[in-house]
């Protein structure tokens, strides 16, 4: 079995499928406190305006981002990547595939919520150039606690 310290080369990125649901809601249990539904992911596959991909490394998904689209803005909705492939390069490779997707279709402005106290998350984004633009105060019901609003620009 290839070692998680392989090269990083060796990903497949691709657009979500409903085969991909098992896998995808045991990341999403390992990785939020609420973790989103069979439903919630059904629903979104099935939206026009969503564009939803997963990451596989030697046939086995170890994260995926969701995202949706109206005109040149695109929101991120949903982004994990499997606890032990963190701090990886693996995040940082997805979300810089979904950009590149984005930017092609026209987007030039990308929105997300992050919880207040997730500084893993932030710093990647941050190294993307997000910004934080806003607060959304006791937006995760389950812990009372603040999203922060994030807004990349690439015009």
């Amino acid at each position: 079995m290839p070692s998680i310290h392989d090269d990083i080369d060796l990903v497949l990125i691709r657009e979500m499928g409903k085969k991909d649901i098992k896998d995808i809601l045991e990341i999403e249990r390992l990785s939020f406190i609420t973790p989103w539904t069979a439903n919630m992911f059904l629903g979104s596959m099935s939206s026009p305006i969503n564009k939803n991909f997963v990451m596989e490394w030697h046939n086995k998904i170890i994260g995926y981002i969701m995202l949706y689209s109206v005109l040149d803005e695109a929101h991120i909705t949903n982004f994990a990547i499997r606890p032990e492939y963190r701090k990886k390069g693996y995040g940082h490779r997805l979300l810089l595939y979904a950009i590149d997707y984005y930017k092609k279709t026209g987007v030039t402005d990308f929105f997300l919520e992050v919880r207040e106290k997730n500084f893993q998350a932030i710093n990647l984004y941050r190294r993307f150039d997000f910004n934080i633009v806003g607060r959304r105060r006791r937006y995760y019901s389950d812990t009372n606690e603040d999203a922060l609003i994030m807004h990349l620009s690439i015009k």
